[in-house]
């Protein structure tokens, strides 16, 4: 295949019947899946996702009480994960069980840094 772009002339190699054989995969398998799009089925799957909304109603929160934005410029942060928490743990440990064996000058220079 030849393929002018300007005054430039280049040459693309041709698919490969692997790359052709996937290609026309892949276009029969959305060809399938756009078959199976009707107004039918999507007004089943709707029905679907109201049923499922009511049977977990029980876990909703009232938001009553509640006031909601999309950015509090960082006023109420989120909580820290269990995961965070413990490794936040480990290193404390870590560090207190090491501090035996840094030169307490050291420590004590950065003694309001490590506890902050």
């Amino acid at each position: 295949m030849l393929q002018v772009f300007g005054e430039q002339k280049t040459q693309i190699a041709d698919e490969s019947p692997k790359t052709r054989k996937a290609r026309e995969k892949l276009k029969r398998q959305m060809e399938a899946l756009d078959k199976k799009m009707t107004p039918q089925a999507l007004k089943k799957k709707s029905i679907e996702i109201y049923r499922w909304i009511e049977r977990h109603a029980q876990h909703r929160v009232i938001l009553k009480s509640k006031s909601i934005c999309l950015f509090d410029e960082n006023q109420n942060t989120a909580d820290l994960s269990q995961r965070v928490i413990q490794l936040t743990e480990k290193l404390k440990k870590e560090f207190h069980g090491s501090k035996e064996h840094l030169d307490s000058q050291f420590y004590m220079k950065h003694k309001r840094t490590v506890q902050e």
